[in-house]
């Protein structure tokens, strides 16, 4: 018995350096792994807000072919009637539905900006925040040496 308390009085130096090397280590493995995820979680935030910006570019676009479509149909109707088409109630509802179909499209792009404007942001908060992660866990390492350090020091 007194041969192990010996040895472990030899050795706990060791042994308590060792472990606080290994607890460090960890520590900042920690903090660069939670770095990693949050990395992700911007990828995936920038993802998301490019397949959005997408949808709404589309949106546009397709209020621009119903715009089309609502003036062919405008056009040939007054034709039909025997209306001119340039001018009076058939030109005024061509104003208007023009006036609605740029409104919509205006929306839509302004939308798709804005998707790719807070998936940025989002994008951005994710990172700063891996970062953080990483500082604190080689902050953590530190200090886990620090007191391992101490604790040699109290043997």
């Amino acid at each position: 018995m007194a041969a192990i308390a010996a040895f472990a009085s030899a050795n706990a130096t060791a042994l308590t350096f060792a472990t606080s090397a290994i607890s460090a280590i960890g520590r900042a493995r920690a903090g660069a792994a939670r770095q990693a995820e949050y990395n992700a979680q911007a990828a995936q935030a920038e993802m998301k807000g490019r397949s959005e910006a997408i949808a709404y570019k589309q949106q546009s676009a397709d209020v621009l072919k119903n715009l089309n479509e609502n003036l062919a149909a405008t056009i040939a109707r007054a034709g039909a009637g025997g209306v001119v088409a340039e001018s009076g109630s058939a030109a005024l509802m061509q104003q208007f539905a023009m006036s609605e179909g740029i409104r919509e499209k205006n929306i839509a792009s302004d939308n798709a900006l804005l998707a790719e404007g807070q998936a940025s942001a989002q994008a951005h908060q994710y990172r700063m925040a891996g970062q953080n992660a990483r500082r604190a866990g080689m902050l953590n390492a530190v200090t886990t040496i620090g007191t391992g350090i101490y604790r040699v020091g109290q043997l």
